[in-house]
């Protein structure tokens, strides 16, 4: 039986969804992770390179934080790519404050020193130092508890002091993370 020719409303009705489907992905933009799975901030301590111990996200010092999370040194450039667009937002958001957290698992307590001496060494910066924090964690349930799936990127998150998470990026910094980043803090009162 010879199959017939699709008429154009048929290509339509198959194309039409599957083009709505990637505009949709593309105007969300491929880093933003929808916000039913942004996940909630645990509480953890952290240290940062100028020596001060925080409790975090309770001690962050801006009412709205960007935290960009690193989990190797190989991923160094990615949180870099965060902080020139980071400054610009705190120039002009008054509570708005970004930190890096390298994030590692529990080790003895040699290695932290050594880690924490070698990022310092590594830090000239006053203010940088004091917005480098580093956290030795249970990295299962750090992960498990902000719904990262796993370590292969940054993940940069925008969080107030009580933990609850407004937005995610995973990855190197885009333009588009500017926009939404301005967004949440227009729609947050900032």
């Amino acid at each position: 039986m010879p199959m017939r020719p699709c008429t154009v409303p048929e290509r339509l009705d198959f194309a039409l969804p599957i083009f709505c489907i990637l505009f949709g992905l593309l105007a969300q933009g491929a880093t933003t992770t929808p916000a039913a799975a942004l996940g909630q901030f645990p509480a953890i301590e952290a240290r940062s390179l100028d020596g001060a111990h925080l409790n975090l996200p309770a001690n962050l010092s801006g009412q709205m934080d960007l935290v960009v999370i690193s989990f190797a040194r190989e991923q160094q450039p990615e949180v870099d790519s965060w902080i020139p667009a980071a400054r610009q937002i705190q120039s002009a958001h008054s509570k708005f404050r970004y930190y890096e957290l390298p994030t590692m698992s529990w080790e003895n307590l040699l290695y932290r020193w050594w880690f924490n001496g070698a990022l310092r060494s590594n830090t000239s910066d006053k203010d940088l130092r004091s917005r480098i924090l580093t956290a030795y964690v249970n990295k299962r349930a750090f992960k498990k508890s902000l719904q990262i799936a796993n370590e292969k990127r940054v993940v940069a998150i925008l969080v107030d002091q009580k933990g609850q998470v407004y937005w995610r990026a995973d990855g190197p910094y885009t333009d588009q993370d500017m926009a939404a980043i301005l967004s949440v803090l227009a729609a947050n009162g900032e």
